[in-house]
């Protein structure tokens, strides 16, 4: 969006010259603006166009095949001349009406009705090899485009600035390598009013009363080559001060097999679809600056898929730090929205057992889920640090869940705690888990209630586990060798079945409630974490210390 708005100020630059020199027309055209453009960018850019046609009588403008090119002389990509990033900039036309020229030489001032972009592209070129230059000047970037765009003149003053048809792409210097493409680009300014007058007005955005952006797609491809992420129908509306994605997607380029065999370890592949994303009240010009405020985002539907193939070794990377609150607030983006809202979900999480060669999955479906306070700027985590989760959903598709998660942005550790409940059910259902990833039966049993208050950070989770359950039989499994099929392990059953308590409370005895201190696996997923927590205590609660098997 920024590159837009550098286009945007070529195009007036090049209209208010046009207009306010008028007299020496023919010389100013074909020498005086390409000259400008060459000096004004120490020398990197150079501007070429077709043609020019201007209508002195009707106050009209039409440029054709309007081109900023970055200067050939840059190839090598360790010159120390060379900035982060280069622009080439093609305007198939450039149609200006409405002109009035009298104004432009008597009183300074360039008063136009519309200006139309037709089809621009816009190709920024990224250097990495350069460093990234340090802005310490706290002028706003709004007062720094209106010094620009001024210059000799008054005021600029148009009624309308369509961009239709605009495609922005980000690539690579020198390789040519697409890291962003953007296509299908729409934009409206109306009022555009630039004077000492707008300078410093926040009510307006890009010197206009009301802006609009739509763009049809948006594709950003992943360093690896393993994901692409792309987003749809976006539109931005400053009057009604909302922004709408219909449809976001975090989409795997290889499949299930062939994405762990690339990674080579132990890695979680993910699968996202969102839809439907409205951010409500936003401030739409921190958006065109890149952050995002909003005072809620509503998600229609939410689709995520995570698989994870066990028969990899797992990477001794350590995960400490990188919670998900943690890694929120480092990312470079201001974000700040009061409530999240997912209307409808669904969560899909298989695991490609090395033990059985199975998969298990588990599921939540018709998940619902609501976030307060998802933010990282410093002035709201002074007033509250907690980012507080509501989640309710149904477990393997039956089993109603509710859950509560604060995470405490402000804490050193990852502070969280997750209170939690699962309610009755038929035990037989877990089979579908814990046969493919545990290589356990359940014969037969009755949960009446599962109960979890849990403290955690980045070492341990501390806290309470009640299970209620009754008439509670296992079977021990092991696969066979020749046959790949489970048997039953006899001998091991009998004992687990000796040691297991079959129900809690069992008769005339009084409710089990156990204690959980459980260490963290520093190479796993805080979901990991909560889960191996909460599977602790109801091994506890049943009787079962370490492994079956």
């Amino acid at each position: 969006m920024k590159k837009l708005i550098f286009l945007l100020i070529l195009v007036l630059l090049a209209a208010a010259g046009l207009i306010y020199y008028k007299k020496w027309r023919s010389d100013f055209l074909q020498k005086k603006v390409p000259q400008l453009v060459f000096l004004e960018s120490d020398s990197l850019y150079r501007i070429t166009y077709d043609s020019v046609d201007i209508d002195e009588v009707e106050g009209e403008i039409v440029i054709k095949n309007l081109q900023l090119i970055p200067d050939s002389t840059y190839k090598k990509p360790n010159d120390p001349t060379l900035p982060r990033n280069l622009l080439r900039v093609t305007v198939p036309e450039i149609h200006i009406t409405g002109v009035q020229t009298d104004a432009a030489v008597l009183n300074k001032e360039v008063i136009a009705s519309k200006i139309k972009l037709t089809r621009p592209v816009v190709t920024m070129f990224n250097n990495k090899n350069v460093e990234k230059e340090k802005d310490n000047d706290p002028t706003p970037t709004t007062f720094k485009i209106y010094q620009i765009l001024l210059r000799g003149l008054e005021k600029i003053k148009v009624d309308t600035i369509l961009i239709n048809d605009a495609d922005y792409h980000i690539c690579q210097w020198p390789k040519g390598d697409t890291v962003f493409s953007g296509s299908k680009i729409n934009a409206q300014l109306h009022h555009i009013n630039i004077s000492d007058s707008t300078s410093t007005d926040t009510s307006r955005v890009l010197f206009s009363e009301q802006a609009s952006l739509d763009v049809a797609d948006v594709v950003i491809y992943s360093k690896r080559h393993l994901y692409n992420y792309r987003f749809k129908n976006i539109q931005l509306q400053s009057g009604e001060r909302s922004f709408a994605v219909k449809s976001m997607h975090i989409t795997p380029l290889l499949g299930e097999a062939a994405f762990a065999r690339a990674a080579k370890w132990q890695t979680d592949r993910f699968d996202f679809d969102f839809h439907h994303l409205l951010f409500k009240q936003v401030n739409v010009q921190d958006i065109l600056n890149g952050n995002l405020i909003a005072n809620e985002l509503i998600i229609k539907n939410a689709q995520l898929k995570v698989y994870r193939d066990k028969n990899y070794p797992q990477k001794k990377v350590s995960l400490v730090g990188r919670f998900p609150q943690q890694s929120f607030l480092k990312i470079p983006v201001n974000v700040a929205i009061k409530k999240v809202i997912i209307e409808q979900g669904f969560i899909h999480y298989k695991e490609m057992e090395s033990l059985t060669g199975k998969s298990g999955l588990v599921i939540f479906d018709a998940m619902h889920a609501t976030l307060t306070n998802v933010t990282n700027n410093p002035t709201d985590l002074r007033k509250n640090g907690i980012c507080t989760v509501n989640f309710n959903s149904l477990f393997l598709s039956k089993i109603p869940v509710r859950a509560t998660l604060q995470l405490y942005l402000n804490s050193k550790n990852g502070k969280f705690v997750i209170n939690g409940n699962i309610k009755s059910l038929d035990a037989t259902i877990l089979n579908q888990l814990s046969k493919p990833m545990a290589l356990v039966e359940v014969k037969s049993g009755n949960i009446t209630s599962l109960d979890f208050n849990l403290i955690g950070n980045d070492n341990r989770v501390k806290g309470l586990v009640r299970l209620l359950y009754d008439d509670l039989k296992i079977k021990v499994l092991k696969k066979d060798e020749e046959t790949g099929k489970e048997k039953t392990k006899k001998v091991m059953s009998f004992i687990a079945n000796i040691m297991v308590k079959n129900a809690n409370p069992v008769k005339n005895g009084s409710v089990r409630i156990v204690t959980v201190s459980h260490p963290r696996d520093v190479y796993r997923s805080i979901f990991n974490f909560i889960w191996k927590s909460i599977f602790e205590g109801v091994q506890k609660t049943v009787g079962i210390e370490g492994k079956l098997g």
